[in-house]
């Protein structure tokens, strides 16, 4: 999707024209280290390798790859969930997985989901934790942001959710606040200021 931008799955690096840019998540780490810092270590290791299987999941779902037939029994719940979601919802998918990146403030990022949701158009990223953790305003901001601009502006004005899936349900949660841009890209500056001084 954005032309020229690279990431390397390992590093878990984002380069543009050989330039590196600072990940959405990344830049979001200390927001969401202060909204976990009560979950140990080996807790959040084991959520985020469920986060990362739920996600391909949906991805390849979406692709029409999936393969269910070695899919393990921890997954499928939440796959018969985001199935409900999307025959319930009527939300159709324009963009999966796709990476994105703004060259007015230097960031990028892969969000999980754009499409239109009720005729208009929805940004949602899926989560997969106890509950939607409040970096989801900023970081679907974010995404929003750098898909407006990679569009010329069109996705602009677009709605911005979390879909919280667990084994039992989906809930989409909107995502309104105002403020999350800005929290955003102070998170960003706080980055940038850091890494300087590195």
């Amino acid at each position: 999707m954005a032309d020229g931008l690279q990431f390397d799955e390992v590093e878990h690096e984002y380069r543009l024209d050989g330039n590196v840019l600072p990940g959405v998540t990344t830049v979001l780490r200390p927001i969401t280290a202060h909204e976990y810092r009560a979950v140990d270590r080996e807790t959040m290791e084991r959520s985020a390798l469920l986060g990362k299987a739920v996600h391909k999941l949906i991805e390849l779902d979406i692709a029409g790859t999936l393969d269910e037939d070695p899919l393990d029994d921890s997954l499928r719940p939440y796959l018969a969930q985001w199935r409900q979601f999307r025959a319930q919802s009527g939300f159709q998918v324009i963009h999966s997985e796709c990476r994105v990146h703004s060259a007015r403030y230097g960031y990028a990022g892969t969000l999980d989901l754009a499409g239109t949701l009720n005729g208009t158009r929805a940004i949602i990223d899926a989560k997969r934790t106890a509950a939607v953790p409040r970096s989801a305003g900023p970081q679907t901001a974010a995404y929003r942001a750098a898909l407006a601009e990679l569009y010329d502006g069109e996705w602009q004005v677009s709605d911005r959710y979390a879909l919280h899936l667990t084994p039992e349900r989906w809930r989409l949660v909107p995502q309104k606040d105002p403020n999350d841009l800005r929290v955003f890209l102070a998170a960003l500056t706080l980055h940038n200021y850091l890494e300087k001084a590195a």
